[in-house]
């Protein structure tokens, strides 16, 4: 009888930490929590990219454009000569 009752205690506790083990692995996947991180850093990236490029008459792209427009038409300029 002895035995019987020791049995089910170690079975019982064995049991239990097998379903808490599964339990624990189970709650700590942070799959959807890192693609919402990714999400939240991609959007971050977005708006400080928009920001130092601009959009608009003013933007350092449009400035760009303008000085290769410049730049293109003056290389044509000398080579038609």
């Amino acid at each position: 009888m002895k035995d019987t009752i020791m049995y089910g205690i170690v079975h019982g506790q064995n049991y239990a930490n097998d379903n808490i083990k599964k339990i624990k692995a189970h709650l700590s996947k942070e799959d959807g929590v890192t693609a919402i991180e990714y999400a939240v850093i991609a959007v971050a990236i977005s708006a400080m990219l928009l920001a130092v490029f601009g959009s608009g008459k003013d933007s350092f792209i449009t400035a760009i454009t303008d000085k290769f427009s410049s730049l293109s038409s003056n290389i044509k300029g000398t080579v038609d000569k």
